[in-house]
């Protein structure tokens, strides 16, 4: 018996006809941070271009909506990959909070 046959439902080929996108979860580490952007590390890549959000703990959760502009592939196996991304524009609440964030890394006075 195939596994077709054992599906309550069964599947109807589409041969790519439809398409859509898939969300992924992965862990990451920030690399470095700016207003702008961030270089992150992962264990995947993602497409240059494609369209993510992070969830960063800045002492407070900041989620920001990002693209990818750059991938480096790792030297070496089992080494992350390093993901270049661009910010989308934050809400007013989650910039003060990331640019007050660079000021203290920054050893920058309020």
């Amino acid at each position: 018996m195939s596994t077709d046959e054992r599906r309550r439902h069964p599947r109807v080929r589409l041969d790519g006809r439809v398409g859509g996108q898939a969300t992924v979860s992965a862990p990451f580490k920030v690399v470095s941070l700016s207003e702008e952007g961030a270089a992150i590390e992962m264990s995947i890549p993602l497409a240059v271009g494609a369209r993510c959000e992070l969830r960063l703990n800045l002492e407070a959760i900041v989620d920001v909506r990002t693209s990818v502009l750059n991938v480096k592939t790792p030297e070496q196996p089992g080494a992350p990959y390093v993901l270049g991304v661009q910010f989308q524009p934050l809400p007013a609440v989650d910039r003060a909070l990331l640019e007050a964030f660079l000021k203290r890394e920054r050893g920058e006075s309020q």
